[in-house]
């Protein structure tokens, strides 16, 4: 599809959109590279033609009317090619006595389900690869030969409530339909579908008796993964500079003792909604959220609101998305606290390059641009701390609170699953036995229970607290946390 899709730019003049949902997004396979087209061109740009010319003339917007007809005139031009597309199939009986409009992984949801149910004299399945424009002749030939017509996509009902446009413009020719899908409620308007899903809904629709062939399977799963995984709910990495972070953040607040809060991003510190982020953040939204919403409650001191409000973005996100929400806050003199997480990288997919690296997309060197450098030319006052000094990162924390307007906290530490530290630790990191008391301490496990890093461990047999040396990233922050002292570390 992505070859023809390129193809099809060329032949219409347009952008074509290829579509994935997640299933799509998360399958892999095997990829055969073909012969790239032999015509290279030179980048140029044509302007000197007629001015309503869409290829040289000049770019401009045009009269509404003159774009429209263009526009129109491609989409009828892409409509009739579609017609003929090699992605547009039908499978099963000349006349079912249900069909099965769908298309991407659906088709697979739709062919297990009807092997499932036994059904392959019984269900047509239409798999529509061209989504829009939709070739018309080609639908209503297939609706014409069945009288229930079953939809089965993912989200929202694109292909159900297009196909009915067509249905109705048809009905005179094609005759009246039972329609089954999202808008009606035979498959579920949110969350992704499954072959059972879809064997069930076939099944009703059919009359097939049909219990739920999965839940067996499930129940097996389930009793098998309480028996044997270790029971572990999403967490940061160990050794990640994030939970450093994060702790600091909501120590200096519960310190604070006025209520102040962390408006969240887009990022692997959005896990600090959770437990292992200590519940730190309270609104999380878009990336480059934190800093808009964060600005906007900055400006609620005027209604008497004295919480101090705190906002945390990575680095990545920061150049993205942050820049235009950071000079609002600046020009609106909004009071809030920016923490980026700087760990280098853009490090949530697969540490790309941002413009704060040193190289670019292609691995080419390239000019770095300075957060800190970026801030200060805004007027903004920038510290640069390491999270992983704790004791130094929490009395700039306090004082920060402390002040007005807009300032910058750099919390730089390099993510435990860059290159640059993978399989290297700074610390060997080990609990003395003869300090940690365990339940008898006081501290209710802290270092398992609150802190939660998977590198750290409670061995029941033992009643204390251990190192996992495998799990272990040796950054050595579970040292100054623990109350008793009882976590030591070396240089390694």
């Amino acid at each position: 599809m992505t070859r023809w899709a390129f193809e099809l730019s060329e032949q219409l003049g347009t952008p074509v959109l290829l579509r994935s949902v997640t299933r799509m997004s998360h399958a892999s396979g095997i990829v055969r590279l073909g012969p790239l087209p032999g015509n290279p061109r030179r980048a140029a740009f044509r302007c000197e033609g007629f001015m309503l010319d869409p290829d040289e003339g000049p770019m401009m917007s045009a009269p509404v009317g003159y774009r429209h007809e263009t526009q129109q005139d491609r989409i009828r031009r892409a409509r009739d090619l579609f017609e003929a597309s090699p992605f547009n199939t039908y499978e099963g009986p000349e006349k079912p006595e249900l069909l099965a409009v769908t298309c991407s992984a659906s088709t697979l949801y739709c062919r297990e389900a009807v092997s499932m149910l036994g059904a392959a004299g019984r269900v047509g399945i239409l798999k529509i690869g061209t989504t829009w424009p939709l070739p018309a002749a080609l639908v209503k030939s297939r609706l014409a030969a069945a009288r229930k017509v079953l939809f089965v996509e993912e989200i929202l009902p694109f292909l159900e409530e297009n196909v009915k446009v067509i249905a109705a413009e048809s009905a005179g020719e094609i005759g009246v339909k039972t329609f089954y899908g999202k808008n009606e409620g035979t498959l579920p308007m949110n969350g992704e579908l499954n072959p059972d899903r879809v064997a069930a809904a076939m099944a009703g629709i059919l009359g097939i008796a049909c219990g739920d062939p999965a839940a067996d399977y499930r129940r097996k799963a389930e009793a098998t993964a309480q028996a044997m995984a270790p029971q572990r709910g999403q967490t940061f990495c160990p050794g990640c500079p994030h939970r450093a972070s994060f702790w600091l953040l909501q120590e200096a607040l519960h310190l604070d003792n006025r209520k102040g809060f962390v408006c969240g991003d887009i990022g692997c510190y959005s896990l600090a909604l959770l437990p292992c982020g200590f519940n730190s953040l309270k609104t999380l939204h878009s990336m480059g959220s934190g800093m808009g919403i964060a600005s906007g409650f900055g400006k609620l001191g005027a209604f008497g609101m004295d919480q101090p409000v705190v906002t945390v973005c990575g680095d990545s996100t920061f150049y993205h998305a942050v820049l235009p929400a950071l000079i609002n806050a600046v020009h609106h003199r909004a009071d809030v606290l920016m923490a980026i997480l700087d760990n280098s990288g853009t490090a949530m997919t697969g540490f790309q390059p941002h413009p704060g690296s040193a190289v670019n997309a292609v691995g080419e060197p390239s000019p770095r641009v300075d957060i800190e450098a970026v801030c200060r030319s805004l007027g903004v006052g920038v510290e640069v701390r390491d999270p992983f000094d704790l004791a130094e990162t929490r009395r700039a924390v306090n004082r920060l609170l402390e002040q007005g307007g807009v300032r910058v906290l750099v919390l730089r530490q390099s993510c435990a699953l860059s290159p640059e530290k993978r399989a290297r630790k700074a610390f060997q990191v080990r609990v003395d036995e003869k300090i940690c008391l365990g339940e008898a301490c006081g501290c209710g496990r802290f270092c398992t229970r609150v802190f939660r890093c998977p590198g750290l461990l409670w061995d029941k047999a033992a009643g204390k607290a251990r190192i996992d040396e495998v799990i272990c990233a040796g950054c050595g922050v579970c040292s100054f946390i623990c109350p008793q002292g009882a976590i030591a570390k070396e240089v390694a």
